[in-house]
């Protein structure tokens, strides 16, 4: 088995040190620039984002729903006098002289994007100008993206196989964007199709894309919204995962953090001990007229194992509580694919990043439209969330508890002639449909799912 790959900077496959190079002067007045520009002059005291209980006096509401996204994937450099091992790639080859200078390359590497993002109007710098100003990421969050080091991505046996280069690991960050503006689609489809545009990217099972739901004004979710949001991932996941590749060797997150929240979570230890019968029948009612009423309606008939989980979901009564039992109890199964740990603070990590729901489940890919449709997804669901004035989560919750409660075995499938990947794609579509994202936004994921199982 491959080692396994913290990608928190702790690595225990990986180096993940790295001591800052001198930093191009003109490069660093253009920074200098666009942070001052942005108001950041001074580096403020480290603060950890509010805390997850905190009462805030307004409701969620859809317009002020965020997300950003981390992009992982490697970057070709040519090694100055080699041959291009790519010579009918009509992207520019970048060439370095700096074969044996790994943080050269970096930052070499980091330039060509930063560069990059800015003609296509965005503002951007590299993790390694902030450090310089003595600036944290936190300060860029709502202004810029940041190009720096992803700690799990390396080059596999494809791209070793490509002589002549020298591979770097890069992790591209949006800013926070505001779901439901506009212009959010439009900046990110920019910054997309002019980096797939310029260079070489490439994605392996080594790289991932996570993507975090939010809000604009930085506070957490309400309690309720974050455990409606935790309702319908429960009964989704093997619908959402069926958007990963099974023939991947990541498929199960061996390289990366991303396990199942079904098998690894708290939660999911806890459903695997029996309860006395009547202590089952004893539940407290969930405090959500719209699933309350699903639960106790007979025709909707939820098995006894997710009844129990989705009581148990509802019988929280904090941030703390809910993100501990959505995680796991060891250290690499703390962020699932449905990562719920920046709101259980276990660990340094979740305590100084925003308050944020993690989706880690779509590998990695670089491809302008499926990384879009994924955005709008995973939008899409956070927004049936928060809305509880219309029938979006219900009807999906209705249909997937139905469908759960009357599953067919391996031996009824094999009858029914239905491909594994046909069934899936259906209930994928179904639950697209349900949450009423457009067909352009799903269709490709969908195929995919079909065309993989």
């Amino acid at each position: 088995m491959a080692p396994f790959i913290f990608d928190d900077g702790a690595s225990e496959a990986l180096d993940t040190t790295y001591n800052k190079p001198q930093v191009d002067t003109t490069a660093r007045r253009l920074t200098n620039r666009v942070l001052e520009a942005e108001g950041i002059r001074s580096a403020p005291a480290r603060t950890a984002g509010p805390s997850p209980d905190d009462t805030d006096p307004q409701l969620d509401t859809v317009d002020d729903l965020a997300f950003g996204f981390e992009l992982k994937c490697l970057l070709p450099l040519l090694v100055k006098g080699n041959t291009d091992p790519e010579p009918d790639d009509k992207r520019r080859a970048i060439i370095t002289q700096s074969q044996d200078d790994e943080e050269q390359r970096r930052e070499q590497a980091y330039e060509c994007l930063v560069d990059t993002i800015r003609d296509a109007g965005q503002n951007a710098t590299t993790i390694t100008a902030l450090n310089k100003l003595g600036h944290e990421e936190r300060q860029c969050w709502e202004s810029s993206w940041i190009v720096k080091k992803a700690n799990s991505a390396v080059p596999l046996e494809d791209e070793k196989a490509l002589e002549g280069y020298v591979w770097v690991s890069i992790e591209v960050n949006s800013p926070k964007l505001r779901a439901r503006d506009p212009e959010t689609c439009r900046r990110v489809s920019a910054v997309l199709t002019a980096l797939n545009s310029a260079h070489r990217l490439r994605a392996n099972y080594s790289c991932e894309v996570h993507v975090h739901l939010g809000r604009m004004d930085g506070h957490p979710f309400s309690l309720s919204t974050l455990k409606r949001l935790a309702t319908l991932l429960w009964l989704a996941e093997p619908i959402l995962r069926s958007i990963r590749d099974p023939k991947s060797p990541n498929y199960n997150s061996v390289y990366t953090w991303g396990s199942e929240l079904l098998a690894y979570s708290r939660l999911a230890k806890k459903l695997r001990t029996p309860v006395p019968a009547a202590d089952a029948e004893n539940d407290a009612p969930i405090q959500d007229e719209q699933l309350e009423k699903l639960l106790q309606d007979r025709k909707t008939a939820a098995s006894v194992e997710d009844s129990r989980a989705l009581h148990e979901i509802w019988r929280t009564s904090s941030h703390l509580d809910l993100g501990r039992l959505l995680s796991g109890d060891e250290r690499r199964y703390r962020r699932l694919g449905f990562n719920f740990s920046a709101f259980g603070l276990e660990d340094e990590r979740a305590k100084n990043n925003p308050r944020t729901l993690e989706f880690r489940i779509m590998e990695g890919m670089v491809q302008t439209d499926p990384i879009l449709g994924w955005l709008f997804i995973c939008s899409a669901i956070a927004e049936a969330a928060v809305l509880k004035s219309d029938d979006r989560l219900a009807r999906a919750v209705e249909r997937m508890l139905r469908e759960r409660s009357s599953r067919i075995d391996r031996v009824q499938l094999a009858k029914s002639g239905e491909a594994p990947g046909v069934r899936l794609g259906r209930a994928f579509r179904d639950l697209m449909e349900d949450l009423e994202v457009p067909r352009a936004y799903y269709h490709g994921l969908g195929e995919k799912i079909v065309s993989e199982n």
